[in-house]
């Protein structure tokens, strides 16, 4: 579709701090190894949602092969450039990432299930340490999944043409990435990336306007989950929902929001696996983060 002038990288960054942008950009031309543009789009004032963001950025892009990436990020691998750039431009290629999941309940989750589901390969900075966060177990260059977390994000432009960000529904920073993502496996396979390494900065957040996003999410796709990226037996789904509901307790109950799932919810649980290890690990998960929460009020 494009010439051979056109093979490049246009590399789209939100930024808040001006610094953090100017650290990436600097990061990218020493590491990416071939030509690229940096577009930054200063968000301190007009405060767009991501998606409006990235959708304005990307239809001002040069280049074929468009990188959407947090400012918290950067690139440990020399040369990724062509690394990424081969994989990108297969005809079924969807999106690029670095932390994703093979597969996408229908019931309330984050962009991963519940741990087994995940494919990973970055460096996450947290608690003033670097942690290689690293899952391969079929020791592929390019796992298939289904929903990836923006922290960086590669797509073919012309794919973005035809999937763009939904604007129109997510209008903050939540929930964007796995709808994009959702949204291109309906018509493309998308991929973690093991070749290139990156690193991320911040530790993410919590709050209830990721949690309303994700609401926001599952009533967009209800009619289309569950989505899987790899072959799975009606018994291996089943399983995915029965750690997928524990796993989301849990979160829920680690960031404090007993006001959402509840020791009812853990009952109830229990009383539909009253057989499952899973159900007897709930009640002290509980207590435990119950108790925390308690202290720190």
């Amino acid at each position: 579709m494009y010439g051979s002038d056109r093979r490049m990288y246009s590399i789209i960054c939100c930024s808040v701090k001006p610094e953090a942008a100017e650290a990436l950009r600097r990061n990218v031309a020493e590491t990416i190894g071939v030509p690229f543009e940096f577009i930054v789009f200063d968000n301190r004032e007009k405060g767009y949602g991501l998606c409006r963001v990235y959708n304005l950025c990307a239809a001002r892009a040069r280049y074929d092969l468009l990188c959407f990436v947090h400012e918290d990020v950067a690139f440990q691998t020399p040369g990724w450039g062509q690394l990424l750039a081969g994989k990108l431009r297969e005809e079924s290629c969807g999106v690029i990432g670095f932390a994703g999941s093979i597969v996408k309940l229908k019931r309330l989750t984050g962009w991963n299930t519940c741990g087994r589901d995940l494919r990973l390969h970055y460096v996450q900075f947290m608690r003033g340490g670097h942690h290689l966060r690293q899952v391969n177990p079929d020791k592929e260059d390019f796992s298939p999944v289904v929903t990836l977390d923006g922290l960086c994000l590669f797509v073919r432009r012309q794919v973005w043409e035809e999937i763009p960000f939904d604007d129109a529904t997510f209008t903050g920073f939540h929930a964007y990435d796995v709808d994009f993502s959702l949204a291109v496996a309906c018509r493309y396979t998308n991929y973690v990336c093991h070749t290139v390494l990156v690193e991320h900065f911040s530790e993410g957040s919590f709050s209830y306007a990721w949690l309303d996003g994700m609401k926001k999410l599952h009533a967009k796709w209800e009619s289309r989950l569950p989505m899987v990226a790899v072959s799975m037996t009606p018994e291996e789904l089943a399983r995915y929902d029965l750690w997928g509901e524990a796993y989301f307790m849990k979160f829920m109950w680690q960031k404090g929001c007993f006001d959402v799932l509840g020791i009812k919810d853990a009952c109830n649980f229990w009383k539909r696996h009253p057989g499952h290890g899973v159900s007897w690990l709930l009640f002290p998960k509980y207590l435990k983060y119950k108790l925390r929460y308690l202290k720190g009020r």
